[in-house]
């Protein structure tokens, strides 16, 4: 989900920019780049976890 949102505020960010309308792109490359943090931290939190347990098994 966070992905989808991330590539389609990219996109308005993109249009944004094209239209001259500065503070309209910063703000949604600033909301995609908040995605994209969200995303990377899930999956380093979803990957620690799932070490941790392959670790108890053993």
């Amino acid at each position: 989900m966070c992905f989808v949102i991330s590539i389609v505020l990219l996109i308005l960010s993109y249009n944004f920019f094209m239209a001259d309308n500065l503070i309209l792109a910063i703000a949604s490359l600033a909301g995609s780049i908040f995605f994209i943090i969200l995303m990377v931290r899930n999956i380093k939190y979803v990957k620690n976890l799932k070490k941790e347990q392959r670790e108890k098994k053993e």
